[in-house]
């Protein structure tokens, strides 16, 4: 059978994985970690489980195209909730609101804020479902080799009519006056570590998206998505090989020939399909004799996360599932982090609180709270030693004054992680937690192919390659690279093999889950 290599058990990599076996590959998928998922992964102590990175389910249509691609339902392997309201966003005078999909509440919280709004929220939505359906039709589901094939005479009107020439927030600000509500409608992008002031206006289909759409949570939080496919993986015969690390990339007469792991073996492949994030893969997989990547350097890269994952001892009924709170510098805020590469004086930050849906992700009468705070990705002049706690005293100093006075003293069980541990620990280069921006000049043609246009039968998926990062785009860019495979790999498979018995190929804590689940 013809063979192909997958390096990384992210959402992108199993996606992968579970299309190229469907279709005939052999496949065996090396990951360095000990469980799947990348950073839709989970942290676990004490009895509390957190979301290692990604909280929110956007566009489930794309995970059930997903797995209706392999023959498979996906209502058999997640269970889905819909999040009602949506989160409540709370600002720095203290005044809030409740996004909800249901209009007539929505339109009270809207009213209240800023009279005669709800008519021109009502033509914002109109306009962002537009970009929605156009963009995912005419670009997100499509690769571009250049930039003549992305701005065909076709393509140009449906461009400028999603507002992939203007910024966001400007945009926003048409539709409302009160700042708080352009700060709800633009703060989403941040969904993707990219300021709402950079922003193409294209990405209001995100605030469309959580209202219209809505947004979803699966039972066991986002960790249970690449358990998910894990699950359709083994179904279909593809080879798991965890704690297996892939040292670089086996380059043979300018084709990709295999792999050779941190301990010295090199397996042969047909085909390499990369899902480490690619800034980091082209620097560290790839000999730089063989092909460098110096442009990358030059690149404009997400913000990253500072993390505090807090086992407390009681229910904090004063929280939704979703809380966002803004500091007092919106747009400053965004200047600190993207442009100066410093911590906000007043961070803004959001909090999780899972187990208000699914009592399962923390002990009875129990909280696990998730808080991400944004900040800049690495950079020499900031240590996290130092920037560290000043962080996490504001997030509880703030939390104290709206009256969570007494959780600090309430924390059982603490996890942190900062953008240092976003790169030594998941391989993200500069500890951008979303990789690659995707501001004007790095989306479409600009951004990375799904293919190495230097190397022969190596190919990409995830965050930083065509079409951008999140965690349903992650799964299109998986479909658009298995799709370049067909197209451009020197070898084809035998033929569709169909089924197959899990793979005893497996490690351990990925047979105790499947056994779990039996």
């Amino acid at each position: 059978m013809s063979r192909a290599l997958v390096i990384g058990a992210g959402v992108g990599g199993l996606t992968a994985a579970m299309k190229l076996a469907h279709q005939g590959w052999q496949v065996d998928l090396y990951e360095k970690l000990d469980v799947p998922g990348g950073r839709c992964g989970r942290v676990e102590a004490g009895g509390f489980t957190w979301d290692l990175g990604p909280t929110i389910m956007l566009m489930p249509f794309v995970f059930e195209q997903a797995f209706a691609s392999v023959g498979r339902k996906l209502a058999d392997y997640l269970t889905l909730t819909r999040c009602d309201p949506n989160y409540r966003v709370t600002f720095r005078d203290d005044s809030t609101i409740t996004l909800t999909s249901e209009l007539t509440r929505m339109r009270d919280e809207l009213e209240r804020l800023e009279p005669g709004s709800f008519e021109r929220y009502l033509r914002f939505l109109a306009k962002g479902r537009d970009r929605h359906d156009t963009s995912l039709e005419r670009f997100v589901t499509r690769h571009f080799d250049s930039l003549p094939q992305f701005l065909t005479p076709a393509n140009l009107p449906h461009i400028f009519r999603i507002g992939a020439h203007q910024r966001l927030f400007s945009q926003v600000s048409k539709s409302f006056r009160d700042e708080r509500l352009r700060q709800t409608m633009s703060f989403q992008t941040m969904y993707l570590g990219v300021s709402p002031f950079e922003a193409p206006a294209v990405f209001s289909l995100l605030p469309y998206t959580e209202l219209a759409v809505g947004i979803w949570y699966p039972k066991g939080g986002m960790g249970a998505i690449p358990r998910a496919l894990e699950k359709v993986c083994l179904e279909l015969g593809v080879k798991l090989h965890y704690r297996r690390e892939v040292r670089r990339v086996d380059v043979e007469q300018g084709r990709a020939a295999g792999v050779t792991l941190a301990d010295g073996t090199r397996e042969r492949a047909d085909v390499v399909v990369c899902n480490a994030d690619y800034p980091w893969a082209a620097k560290h997989l790839i000999d730089q004799a063989v092909s460098s990547r110096p442009e990358l350097e030059k690149k404009r890269y997400t913000s990253s996360g500072y993390m505090l994952y807090l086992g407390v001892k009681r229910r904090y009924d004063e929280l939704l599932h979703h809380n966002v709170y803004f500091g007092r510098d919106f747009e400053g805020s965004f200047r600190d982090i993207f442009e100066d590469l410093k911590v906000p004086d007043d961070p803004s930050f959001y909090v999780n609180a899972p187990a208000h849906t699914d009592p399962s992700m923390a002990p009875p009468g129990k909280d696990a709270l998730y808080v991400l705070v944004p900040v800049p990705h690495r950079a020499p002049h900031l240590d996290w030693k130092v920037e560290g706690p000043k962080v996490r005293a504001k997030v509880f100093a703030r939390l104290a004054e709206l009256g969570l006075g007494s959780l600090e003293r309430d924390v059982e069980v603490e996890r942190v992680i900062t953008p240092d541990d976003w790169e030594a620990q998941l391989n993200l280069e500069r500890g951008s937690n979303f990789g690659l921006a995707q501001n004007m000049f790095q989306i479409g043609p600009f951004r990375p192919k799904v293919w190495d246009d230097r190397i022969g039968d190596l190919f990409y998926c995830g965050a930083s390659v065509q079409p951008g990062t999140g965690v349903p785009t992650v799964m299109i860019s998986a479909d658009l690279c298995v799709s370049a495979i067909a197209q451009r790999a020197s070898v084809k498979p035998a033929g569709r093999v169909g089924g197959g018995a899990p793979s005893a190929e497996v490690s351990l804590p990925a047979a105790a889950r499947l056994e779990a689940q039996a």
